[in-house]
């Protein structure tokens, strides 16, 4: 989505498969200023985009569906929608068991009356009056939905199968006047077997989006506000930014803020699957959804609602699980032309039948099993069912995904870039060795770095400072502090005039030389007078999971290499470390240089992913074939990449990328079982062989396969998971 595009989302009910798709999608691309319209069938929503200039109303968007014979409503709040969406499932759950459980008692006396009980004068009344119930109740949806489509002269799943119902028994009713086999039972499988399947597919597609309704669960319904030094109760909705709001121990944190008072440790692994819980003391960051320990904090707002990190997770994870990856659009294609198609074929079929010397009644049955075997559904269910769980396996494992084209992208990655600082290594420089001159020692050479770095905000005076107050020293006074962009600081301390900072700038080069320090190093030379006193070398030590992460990216078959801003000697360290050979490491790089090399890569051939952590990676991140960006869900890893790995985890990398391999493997197989499964079956039922009970059958086995292969993913995946757990402890 591009900032000048307006977006709206529709939920949409009515659609039954792939042809229904494409009737709502032509719908909408057909309203004058839509730019572009996504339908998707497992989720029920359309996303509509037009220039923001000139947006299209909403009710223009649901009267072009109605049109169409659908109906659709307005996703304002999606929250709010999804609540909903889950209420309006779980009655329509409901009203589906009762209806199939009616058909089902009606059906079985059917089949057995029909085919294992012996003639007897009114046995063809009897069957009518169990299956005319079966026909008109059970098999109402699909009688309305083949109205509806014929309304708007188009056709999908509902025709075939209502045609079919309708046929069989129209002709059962004609041979039971006639006094002629009828096919009763027939019509009452089609209806009965069909709506089995349906029943189980719905329970599957419900039970198979859980990623969205278990974030949402994370949200608290109200939080405890100080007013006036008083705590009052009150709805979430209510809650303002800036307002303080108290966490009792075990509760579950309302929204993101900043610690004011108490320590904890907090449970961040409902957003991150991260299993560490992370200790929180006053001043630092706390986000919604999160679960706290065991101590009390008082937290001001700084996000509510939907401004909050965990709303705009779920949004994400909704918008990827309804978006569509390009390798779904032949089946888009192929859907467009299905159900005439097929209606066709029925049609030559049974006038083959006839032209062969086979009775009418034959030709009939031929036909109706040509109808009801074919299955658009398993075409329309393929690629979103594997998006839905593969984007929620995703969220579970802290990986957030933007859309279905990055899963496609990232399985076919060869090439992973990482950044270094902050994603390979810690991203906190450490003092490492303290150099002295002759005649000094390291606390005395410490103690007058960190006293001059003390008004610095520098990451190593930073470091310098927690250094020095780990060892217990105290900060000296300085007077007359001044600081050199790109040199360092210079101050008084203690009549001294004490210089920190690089070599030109404590100008002593001589002094410097003497010390020896370690040229992959980033250093601090420190002077008191005209005298170099000492170097301080400073270390960004890396990730424990960095060498883990390297070697499971090449078990993939995936290379890797390092692009850095750092200085050379820094990053050869690094590279050395991990295993780099020397060209696939680079430092001393500045942001375009970063993005310059990926596109480099790509001029060659690669397909590239670039692991960054969001910031100053911006351009390498937007350049590659697919951004990832490590962090714990800020706006930046939020917004500029492809994909975010929530929990700072370099191996993430592999996970999503194996996730990503996996989800395209089981689309493929999703894609070529709806299209083999019709390819053999419609011949067959053609040439007489599939009668239509089984044909009906196999309609809904078809669509089940297409869920259940799907569902399969999340346990593929989370196997891998344990395993990789279990490997990573036991080393």
């Amino acid at each position: 989505m591009i900032a000048t595009e307006t977006q709206v989302e529709l939920a949409v009910s009515g659609m039954t498969c792939a042809s229904c798709v494409r009737h709502v999608t032509k719908a909408l691309q057909n309203v004058p200023g839509v730019d572009e319209a996504r339908v998707n069938l497992a989720t029920e929503r359309a996303s509509v985009a037009s220039p923001s200039a000139a947006p299209i109303a909403a009710a223009t968007l649901i009267a072009a569906i109605e049109r169409a014979g659908y109906r659709a409503s307005l996703v304002v709040d999606s929250a709010a929608a999804d609540d909903a969406d889950a209420l309006r499932r779980t009655s329509e759950m409901v009203h589906r068991r009762r209806i199939l459980t009616l058909a089902i008692a009606l059906f079985v006396p059917t089949v057995v009356l029909a085919m294992a009980v012996p003639d007897f004068a009114i046995k063809n009344i009897v069957l009518l009056g169990l299956t005319l119930p079966v026909y008109l109740i059970v098999g109402w949806d699909f009688h309305r939905g083949a109205i509806a489509r014929a309304r708007t002269g188009t056709a999908n799943m509902d025709t075939l199968v209502s045609l079919g119902s309708t046929a069989a028994l129209a002709y059962s009713i004609y041979a039971t006047i006639v006094g002629r086999a009828p096919y009763y039972e027939t019509a009452s499988a089609i209806v009965t077997l069909i709506y089995i399947g349906k029943y189980l597919e719905a329970a599957a597609k419900s039970s198979s989006n859980t990623a969205v309704r278990s974030l949402l669960e994370l949200r608290p319904g109200r939080a405890r506000v100080r007013v006036d030094g008083e705590l009052v109760e009150m709805a979430i909705d209510h809650v303002r930014v800036g307002d303080e709001i108290a966490i009792a121990a075990g509760e579950r944190i309302p929204i993101d803020g900043v610690v004011l008072a108490g320590t904890s440790a907090v449970d961040v692994s409902s957003l991150t699957g991260e299993p560490i819980p992370r200790d929180v003391a006053p001043g630092d960051d706390v986000r919604a959804g999160t679960l706290n320990g065991d101590g009390a904090l008082d937290v001001r707002a700084s996000a509510v609602g939907a401004g909050t990190t965990l709303a705009r997770i779920v949004e994400i994870v909704r918008h990827a699980q309804g978006s569509t990856p390009p390798i779904q659009r032949l089946a888009d294609r192929i859907a467009g032309v299905f159900v005439p198609v097929i209606l066709a074929i029925a049609a030559l079929t049974f006038a083959g039948w006839l032209l062969t010397g086979h009775g009418w009644s034959d030709a009939l049955v031929v036909a109706v099993a040509v109808l009801v075997v074919a299955c658009p559904c398993a075409l329309g269910l393929a690629t979103p069912m594997a998006i839905i769980v593969g984007v929620g396996v995703a969220a579970r494992s802290g990986l957030l995904v933007r859309d279905a084209e990055a899963l496609e992208r990232l399985a076919n990655v060869d090439t992973v870039v990482f950044d270094k600082t902050g994603t390979l290594t810690i991203g906190r420089p450490e003092v490492g060795r303290i150099r002295v001159a002759l005649g000094h020692d390291e606390a005395t050479v410490l103690r007058l770095a960190a006293a001059v770095e003390a008004s610095s905000r520098h990451p190593l005076a930073t470091a310098l400072v927690r250094e020095a107050q780990r060892r217990g020293f105290a900060l000296a006074a300085v007077s007359d502090a001044t600081t050199v962009r790109g040199g360092g600081v210079r101050a008084n301390v203690d009549g001294l005039d004490v210089r920190a900072g690089n070599a030109t700038f404590v100008q002593n080069d001589a002094m410097v030389a003497i010390l020896d320090v370690d040229p992959n190093a980033t250093v601090v030379y420190v002077a008191a007078g005209d005298a170099v006193i000492g170097a301080i070398e400073f270390t960004d030590m890396l990730r424990p999971q960095a060498r883990d992460a390297v070697a499971q990216l090449r078990a993939l078959g995936v290379r890797v290499g390092m692009l850095s801003g750092d200085a050379a000697g820094p990053v050869a360290a690094i590279a050395h470390d991990l295993g780099l050979g020397e060209g696939d490491a680079r430092g001393a790089l500045s942001p375009e240089d970063k993005a310059e090399a990926i596109v480099a890569m790509q001029a060659l051939g690669a397909r590239v992913a670039f692991v960054g952590d969001g910031i100053n990676d911006a351009p390498a991140l937007a350049r590659a074939d697919v951004g990832l960006a490590m962090g714990g869900g800020s706006d930046i890893a939020l917004e500029t990449a492809r994909l975010a790995l929530l929990r700072g985890d370099p191996r993430d990398a592999a996970t999503a990328i194996r996730l990503a391999r996996a989800t395209q493997k089981t689309i493929r197989q999703n894609l070529f079982w709806a299209f083999a499964y019709n390819v053999v079956l419609v011949p067959l039922a053609a040439f007489g062989i599939v009668h239509p009970m089984f044909a009906a059958a196999a309609m809904g086995a078809s669509s089940l396969f297409v869920v259940g292969n799907s569902a399969l993913l999340r346990r593929s995946v989370s196997g891998h998971e344990r395993r990789s757990e279990i490997l990573t402890t036991n080393s």
